[in-house]
Formats: C-alpha cells, structure tokens, sequence
C-alpha cells in the first residue's frame, strides 16, 4: 500500500450505500506514525489489474479468525468478477498471515443484497444483523 494507492482508492465514488471508501484512518496515521494503518488498526492492501488499483482489502487477525474488508472499484462491480475477487483475497491473506485460520468474517449493509449475494457466492453464510450491519462468516 501507498500513499498514491491511497489518494486513487480515496477518490472512487460508489452510487447507493456506501459513497465511498474510508481512508481517513490510513491518512491520519501516516501523519502521526509514520504507517499505513487502516480502520481498527487492520493492515490494508491494494489489488492491482495492469500495475492500476483494482481493489482494496483490509485484514485483521483475531484468534483463528480472518476478518476482512474490501472495496472493489466501482467501474469493475457488476461485471461479474465479485465472488472471484473476494476468493483471491482471502487466499492472499490467508498465505500473508500464516497462521491456522478456521474463518473469515465481514460485515457489510443489510441492504446491500448485490454485495450479499456475492459474498454467498464465495462461501460465506449470513450470521446476525445488528446496529453494525449484517456479519456474514466463511468456515476454512
């Protein structure tokens, strides 16, 4: 991850509902550490697709479970690359952080039902809703 990377991702703009990234918590802690440090402390990394941004992926450990987030920019989404793009995150995450995973999280918008659906397509399966939105887990 750059801070290049982070200006391009930082500019993409999404119709319905999410606006746009988050990446004011990587900005912010590049000014007071020194380091790219994402949301809740995960470590971020960009997807490239011809040496461009193509995608963001966010990764934080917690015991044996992988939690994820991820952004996919916006003129590739609907184009039918959503479920193989998040199978090719989790794996890169899983070979990055080494370690015995036994499952991968996310949260995402209840009513964002094209990105749910994608996220079944990878596997994952719809847990519980609340204020933070719809938890959805993959089983390794």
């Amino acid at each position: 991850m750059t801070v290049d990377y982070l200006k391009e991702i930082d500019s993409w703009n999404y119709k319905g509902f999410v606006e746009q990234v988050l990446m004011t918590p990587y900005f912010k802690s590049m000014e007071e550490t020194g380091q790219l440090i994402g949301p809740g402390g995960c470590d971020g990394f960009v997807a490239l697709a011809d040496g461009q941004p193509a995608g963001l992926f966010e990764f934080v450990v917690a015991d044996d479970s992988l939690e994820i987030g991820l952004a996919l920019k916006p003129e590739l989404i609907g184009r039918g690359f959503g479920a193989d793009y998040v199978r090719q995150g989790i794996d890169f995450g899983r070979r990055h952080y080494q370690t015995e995973l036994h499952s991968v999280m996310l949260t995402v918008e209840p009513a964002n039902k094209a990105a749910i659906r994608v996220y079944e397509k990878a596997g994952f399966e719809k847990l519980e809703q609340n204020e933070d939105g719809l938890a959805m887990k993959l089983s390794l």
